[in-house]
């Protein structure tokens, strides 16, 4: 996608996003029925394919912005603010009083 992202596909219906360099988890995209057999990134890196034994493709908008993320799992988010560098110090800490 960027160079620092890589998507995989799993036998538990998800995809999951992952840093390439720290190889923590970004997040699980959830939508297949089936093992997700296929993933891959579009050229411009905004929107992932996702193929499945479920027999369909599913596209994937990719705006990884804080409040995407927020919107789709409060565990990820955690993730995303402990380890990206990008995130102030201060911010590393916005949903430690959210209920997980």
């Amino acid at each position: 996608r960027d160079g620092q992202t890589l998507a995989s596909g799993s036998s538990d219906e998800t995809i999951k996003l992952w840093n390439r360099e720290t190889g923590t988890e970004i997040v699980t995209l959830q939508g297949h029925i089936d093992n997700v057999d296929s993933v891959s990134f579009s050229s411009d890196g905004q929107t992932l394919a996702s193929g499945s034994s479920d027999e369909t493709i599913k596209l994937w908008n990719l705006d990884l912005n804080l409040d995407s993320l927020m919107a789709r799992s409060c565990d990820s988010v955690r993730n995303y603010l402990q380890h990206n560098p990008n995130v102030r110090e201060s911010d590393k800490h916005l949903c430690d009083n959210l209920k997980k």
